[in-house]
């Protein structure tokens, strides 16, 4: 027997096809949000999302804020998407450091190349000499960001963020933010191994310290000893305020400078 009402238009491929409704979802947004911050009817939006229409220059202008996206991955259809440009990775020490760590909106996006699933990353530009074993000054690094709490492997490459010592004055500041190598030593603390012969920048930087020992009953003769990490392992990371650093990502491509 035939169903009743309109007949379902899904039948096949989309016409237009396109990533709205992936990027929509990332960030949690409903159709009416992202329509509403772009300023279009949710209708409209809808439409374009079914890919029942097509996206052009004017549409794709006011939907990239929102959808946190470059214009040109809207205008590519179901093409690759294009990651902001987020820091600058830079000593203290450097005379190249930017005036800020945390680069600007509108950021610059870029594309990736060969990394797959870029949706998540973002990337971070090497402004000076500070992994110079491994990169040379304007490599721009792909990451993706470490959640709370994260499994991070021992000996992964990674972005760190390191803080000013805290004070009363509001939001922590950026100290410095380095590429490095996730380390633990035998006390459990978790370091940066820095990859750079500046020997004004630590080999070693603590990220996190170790738990204190505990105390009183059970304590001294009756600890257990201590027992170096497994090379191989890995880590549960959550960062804390009180913590010197925070990891922002694990490097997972390296786009050479141009």
């Amino acid at each position: 027997m035939r169903s009743r009402g309109r007949p379902s238009s899904n039948t096949g491929p989309r016409r237009y096809p396109n990533r709205l409704g992936e990027l929509r979802r990332r960030l949690g947004l409903t159709q009416h949000a992202v329509a509403q911050q772009a300023g279009i009817s949710v209708a409209y939006y809808g439409a374009l999302e079914r890919g029942d229409k097509r996206i052009n220059a004017d549409t794709a202008r006011r939907l990239h804020m929102p959808l946190r996206c470059a214009i040109g991955d809207l205008l590519a259809g179901g093409g690759a998407v294009s990651v902001p440009l987020r820091f600058a990775i830079a000593a203290a020490e450097a005379e190249a450091r930017p005036a800020t760590y945390d680069l600007p909106e509108p950021q610059e996006w870029l594309q990736p190349g060969r990394l797959e699933d870029p949706v998540e990353c973002f990337a971070a530009q090497i402004f000076d000499g500070s992994a110079d074993v491994d990169f040379p000054r304007d490599t721009v690094l792909f990451a993706r960001p470490v959640g709370a709490p994260a499994r991070v492997p021992i000996g992964a490459k990674i972005v760190v963020r390191f803080y000013l010592e805290p004070g009363n004055d509001g939001p922590r500041r950026t100290h410095e933010i380095l590429y490095g190598i996730l380390d633990q030593n035998v006390v459990g603390d978790l370091v940066l191994i820095t990859r750079t012969r500046n020997p004004l920048i630590p080999r070693h930087a603590l990220i996190r310290s170790a738990p204190a020992p505990r105390s009183g009953l059970g304590a001294g003769l009756g600890e257990r000893p201590l027992v170096p990490p497994a090379r191989d392992g890995t880590i549960t990371y959550a960062p804390s305020p009180e913590d010197p650093a925070e990891i922002l990502g694990i490097v997972v491509y390296a786009m050479g400078p141009a």
